[in-house]
């Protein structure tokens, strides 16, 4: 069964990424091209990582934990690529931006030492992993949701259900590796891989075309953000 979602996964993304290339190379504006590109790049990613999944790489026993670090890797590309996606839909300020980069980048990071670390040390770099999310969240919630609102004072509900879904996948992850051997052993590696393949499709597939759909809308408000609307026009 770990195999097959592993497969599930590599095939999804796959498809996720033929589809935003075709959009990007059909795009009506340089704005949906940008939008289009990096979804094509997020999941491409993680349709490359997959594969080595499948062909049996990135996967060692750590502590008597079967543990695919490649996963790692994929977050660490693919997740940075999210965030810019976001603050380019949001017009998101430079700061803003790289603070939500660094906060995310430092979440992955510790959250892999915590995955190949022994318990009870483990658990002490996951508790800094999820400090580093919680900051994330903040500036998310905060300083980027007042910053979209400037720039769409119509389009509130686009943004919030941007968040509303990108908050609830991404917080689901951690809650996973509590559940996994990782943590306190409650689900096995199969029920492991499903959430995370399952989650990893929501979280790059799924989300690309929601942010497709929300610069839809953010068009029909007529509030696209300067710094979009000058690429709309080109």
């Amino acid at each position: 069964m770990t195999q097959n979602w592993l497969l599930i996964g590599c095939v999804g993304m796959t498809l996720g990424a033929i589809a935003f290339g075709f959009g990007a190379n059909n795009a009506k504006n340089e704005a949906w091209r940008i939008v289009y590109t990096i979804n094509f790049f997020i999941a491409a990613i993680a349709a490359g990582l997959y594969l080595a999944m499948v062909l049996g790489q990135g996967f060692n026993v750590i502590y008597s934990r079967p543990t695919y670090w490649v996963r790692y890797v994929t977050w660490s590309l693919s997740t940075p690529l999210t965030l810019v996606l976001l603050s380019f839909l949001g017009g998101t300020s430079l700061p803003i931006a790289a603070g939500m980069v660094g906060a995310d980048i430092y979440m992955i990071a510790t959250g892999f030492v915590a995955t190949i670390s022994p318990k009870p040390t483990s658990y002490i770099w996951y508790f800094v992993s999820c400090g580093a999310y919680l900051g994330l969240v903040y500036l998310l919630l905060h300083h980027y949701r007042k910053e979209a609102a400037q720039q769409h004072p119509r389009g509130k509900k686009v943004f919030g259900k941007l968040l509303t879904v990108h908050l609830v996948l991404w917080t689901a992850y951690p809650i996973v590796w509590m559940l996994a051997k990782t943590g306190y052993s409650v689900i096995d590696s199969s029920a492991e891989t499903m959430s995370y393949t399952l989650l990893d499709l929501a979280a790059k597939v799924g989300f690309g075309f929601l942010s497709l759909n929300s610069l839809r809308q953010l068009e029909q408000t007529s509030e696209v953000p300067q710094h979009v609307q000058e690429r709309v026009l080109r």
